[in-house]
């Protein structure tokens, strides 16, 4: 039994040291490939990472509803199975998802306020909002001493999703919100030319010196909320 329990004691700390040891090699893999000149090994070493499909991310980091809308109003989406067309204003995101928060709040008797809801379900929709905070912890974990992390803006070819629903008085939701990002090659940084901002972004790039990114990837950011008691966790993952 005192065995059992000192296992059980240890398990988390031998985790933590296991995702570290992983950390680290996936590092100096992605530094030998990037030296090697293989996109290929390096992009195959990030999906064969698989500590990177749940990495925990902070709480939201912004309550800008108005920008979370309009780059919402422009993405299709599934909500709860049904899929959004961009930039309609009867058939858009934002309009489906106001008429479904209140029906379910309405409709269950809920002690929640549809519209608070609603731009709860919203901010985690943004693209550029996922993208920043899981930046904030992808940064220190894809790189190497010869390769940057940064984020790219375009839109990703997955499709954001949302699910909402009520269970024994509780209102849940899960969100999926997907976000592109890339490597870039130390070496192709100049400054003054081009770098790396502290938002992800590369910037002050002149005609003369344009880079791009060397290899590109997808990352959903997942969030399980419980809306009524405002618990929740938060990942991302590699897809």
């Amino acid at each position: 039994e005192e065995a059992v329990m000192t296992t059980m004691i240890l398990s988390p700390r031998n985790e933590m040291r296991n995702v570290k040891n992983a950390r680290i090699e996936l590092q100096e893999a992605l530094a030998l490939h990037t030296k090697m000149g293989d996109p290929r090994k390096l992009a195959a070493t990030l999906q064969n990472a698989r500590f990177l499909n749940s990495v925990p991310l902070d709480p939201v980091s912004s309550n800008k509803v108005k920008a979370a809308e309009r780059q919402a109003a422009s993405d299709s989406a599934v909500i709860n199975g049904v899929k959004t067309v961009a930039d309609s204003k009867n058939f858009g995101t934002l309009r489906l998802l106001r008429d479904l928060t209140f029906q379910l709040c309405q409709i269950n008797e809920l002690e929640l306020k549809a519209d608070e809801v609603y731009e709860t379900l919203v901010l985690r929709m943004s693209r550029t909002l996922a993208s920043v905070d899981a930046y904030s912890k992808l940064k220190r974990i894809i790189r190497a001493s010869n390769l940057s992390l940064i984020r790219d803006d375009v839109v990703s070819k997955f499709t954001g999703t949302v699910e909402v629903w009520e269970s024994e008085g509780f209102l849940h939701a899960n969100v999926s919100t997907p976000c592109t990002f890339g490597l870039v090659r130390n070496a192709e940084l100049k400054p003054g030319k081009v770098d790396i901002n502290q938002h992800g972004l590369l910037v002050n790039q002149r005609k003369s010196h344009q880079i791009d990114a060397w290899i590109k990837f997808d990352v959903m950011v997942v969030e399980r909320i419980n809306l009524t008691t405002g618990e929740s966790t938060r990942i991302a993952k590699l897809i």
